[in-house]
């Protein structure tokens, strides 16, 4: 399911000539530059601190480029779910984190249920996305991307117009459309990682599972928030 679902994902959305502009195998530099300044304002650091040196873009698709990645960073909260496992999973994180679904799905067809506790110590790697900072920052800068979609760069008008605006580039943009078809994906397979985690931890909340599972993106900080944390006396 999860390899069709992965054959689907790349068909459609970077080879394919369905959605809206050129496919990854007629991308343009303009594209490619594109990418570098969403990365670049990732957070809205750059445009918060040094707004003069900041690339400027559309503060909505700056939102949407923002959600997309601190989505797939939430999905390094399950860092532990590398252990044991043929390959090592921090290049699926990495990889998660600059394409996506690209390199998260293929980790979900790829892994081994694994609900055994880890044995400790952690990883400086999974001692820092055990910490419930990990997902409170990342829903920080969600919520702050919303605002800035809506309020942000003044230039841009009124929330109508900025819609409108909005509108037309994911109309036109390849790489903004996918960002749409990516957080889509995120939210079907979310929850993937939650029982094997929950058992890891040997924690029952038929709850905190239901939302971590059906709740996009505030479902899964809700989650790795509540979640019992790993003794590390070890």
């Amino acid at each position: 399911m999860v390899w069709l679902a992965w054959g689907v994902y790349v068909g459609y959305v970077l080879l394919s000539d369905l959605p809206p502009g050129p496919s990854l195998l007629h991308t343009s530099p303009a594209t490619l530059q594109e990418a570098i300044a969403l990365s670049l304002n990732f957070g809205l650091v750059l445009p918060a601190l040094f707004p003069s040196a900041a690339p400027v873009l559309h503060p909505g698709l700056e939102a949407l480029f923002n959600l997309t990645v601190s989505w797939g960073l939430l999905f390094w909260g399950f860092a532990l779910d590398g252990r044991g496992q043929r390959l090592p999973i921090w290049p699926f994180l990495l990889g998660t984190a600059f394409l996506t679904n690209v390199f998260y799905l293929p980790w979900l067809a790829l892994r081994r249920p694994n609900p055994a506790p880890p044995v400790l110590p952690l990883s400086r790697l999974e001692r820092m996305t055990e910490s419930r900072a990990w997902p409170l920052t990342l829903g920080a800068i969600a919520l702050v991307s919303i605002i800035w979609a809506i309020a942000g760069r003044s230039n841009f008008g009124d929330l109508p117009t900025r819609w409108a605006s909005l509108m037309e580039i994911l109309q036109g943009d390849r790489l903004a459309y996918s960002f749409l078809i990516d957080l889509l994906v995120f939210w079907l397979f979310q929850g993937w990682l939650v029982p094997d985690d929950m058992a890891r931890r040997q924690w029952v909340n038929p709850t905190i599972s239901r939302i971590a599972r059906l709740v996009p993106f505030v479902g899964l900080i809700i989650y790795t928030v509540c979640r019992p944390s790993l003794n590390q006396a070890a």
